[in-house]
């Protein structure tokens, strides 16, 4: 893959991530019956990406890379989903967390 091609490939990734992550929070918001669906989905996009990236950085970091996305994903869900509650104390432990796992 040349470098025009990883490009290419990880706008459209980022894409599709925008997207899954839209249609997750607004699941969650709006208690829609798809939601196990769409976050299946959108935690698919760290495999995808890691798929992209194991070329150039190779399987151990690709896994890592997967292990880290997905906890910040799951992490996110947790924090959207204990702010629509009111929880406070959630939404301060999971922002927390979600931060440490950005850095």
């Amino acid at each position: 893959m040349n470098a025009c091609d990883l490009k290419s490939e990880m706008r459209m990734l980022w894409e599709e991530h925008v997207a899954w992550t839209r249609m997750t929070i607004i699941s969650i918001a709006e208690n829609l019956p798809d939601l196990d669906l769409v976050i299946r989905r959108l935690l698919r996009n760290p495999i995808d990406m890691a798929n992209v990236l194991q070329p150039f950085y190779g399987p151990d970091v690709a896994a890592k890379f997967i292990q880290l996305f997905t906890e910040h994903l799951t992490t996110a869900a947790e924090l959207v989903q204990a702010a629509k509650a009111g929880n406070t104390a959630k939404v301060a432990d999971a922002r927390k967390r979600w931060y440490a796992n950005a850095d």
